[in-house]
């Protein structure tokens, strides 16, 4: 069942001849968490706010659990909605403790509702024992339980996240994405949250709009988007990635780094294309035992793996700039990196 639905919504703000967001379109099924990813400025937040109903589409429609909350001649105003936010501050109310914060928005039912659905989402959040606590006496990530248990005490259709992580220090991220995908996915709630973070959409998010510019440029599986990118923009955007033009044989691709097999080949002969390569596609082999050999320029150490930079060239002494990862241990005697694509490493795009 579709909780939300967009259709060819757009946001032109009064005195700008530019649209803040265009044609847009999206769909969500109950209990996904959907993420609208993208940099500042692309409309990722104005595509929330006229979800919630603080802003006016211009164009288009929105439907909540079925109903149009917003067309050219309807508006349902934000308070009858039924949907939660949690704002990137938090705004929670400083003077108020915990219990009395999460109750807010419960004010319509019973004395007895009111504490059997606080008590229930203080323990599904993980709040037991702070109930009496004032927001200052609160660390960042229990300021932000706090928030998700005010949006989802009433149990509203959706709940909407504005930046969720970004007042949270990194070493508390981890912990938090997957707690908050936890207890979204306990209460069965939807949830649409906007970031700029491709890490946050890995962790949590079941499906992604890549936005630019207010136009979704493509809507899937955070997977599906990273292993198979519709244009540059979002290969880039989504991860480091190699990008590099490719002329189109029979065997497969004649790139810088020289030529991937590739089965099935759509594309025209000689045809040029443009193609990315995540630098986990190319797999680094012992010295002298590569089919392909760069010069490493670079060589940087994250922990888990390291970054190469190298320098490769084709028959024309072309030099092209490339990522690979290698193992933490990885030692070269030499400055030469010996690799090879992985099967199916190679993903053509659109120009």
């Amino acid at each position: 069942m579709n909780i939300l639905e967009l259709r060819n919504i757009g946001k032109q703000f009064p005195g700008s001849t530019d649209w803040a967001v265009k044609d847009f379109n999206l769909t969500i099924e109950k209990g996904e968490i959907t993420a609208l990813l993208g940099e500042s400025g692309c409309g990722k937040t104005t595509v929330l706010r006229m979800i919630a109903g603080f802003e006016t589409p211009t164009s288009g429609c929105i439907y909540l659990n079925g109903e149009c909350v917003s067309d050219d001649k309807t508006f349902i105003e934000p308070q009858h909605r039924q949907v939660g936010i949690v704002f990137q501050d938090y705004a929670l109310f400083p003077h108020k403790t915990v219990w009395e914060n999460i109750i807010f928005g419960l004010f319509r039912l019973s004395a007895e509702e009111v504490k059997q659905k606080a008590v229930k989402i203080i323990r599904i959040c993980g709040l037991e024992g702070l109930e009496k606590r004032y927001p200052h006496q609160l660390s960042g990530g229990q300021k932000q339980r706090v928030a998700l248990a005010r949006a989802m005490a009433p149990e509203p259709r959706i709940i909407l996240f504005d930046e969720p992580f970004s007042n949270i220090d990194s070493k508390m991220k981890t912990q938090m994405r997957e707690d908050i995908r936890q207890i979204i996915h306990k209460t069965q709630a939807t949830a649409v949250f906007v970031t700029h973070d491709t890490k946050d959409v890995m962790a949590i998010a079941d499906k992604v709009s890549v936005m630019k510019q207010g136009i979704a440029l493509q809507i899937g599986k955070p997977e599906d988007i990273y292993k198979y990118p519709v244009n540059a923009y979002v290969a880039d955007f989504f991860g480091k990635t190699n990008l590099m033009m490719a002329r189109v044989s029979e065997k497969g691709f004649i790139t810088p780094m020289g030529l991937i097999e590739v089965d099935n080949i759509e594309a025209e002969p000689n045809k040029m294309v443009t193609v990315s390569i995540r630098p986990e596609q190319l797999k680094v082999l012992p010295e002298g035992k590569g089919h392909m050999v760069g010069k490493i320029i670079k060589e940087r150490f994250f922990g888990e793996y390291k970054e190469l930079t190298c320098i490769v060239e084709d028959h024309d002494n072309k030099k092209t700039e490339i990522i690979i990862y290698a193992s933490p241990g990885y030692q070269c005697k030499s400055n030469k990196c010996y690799f090879e694509p992985n099967n199916n490493s190679l993903n053509i795009l659109n120009d």
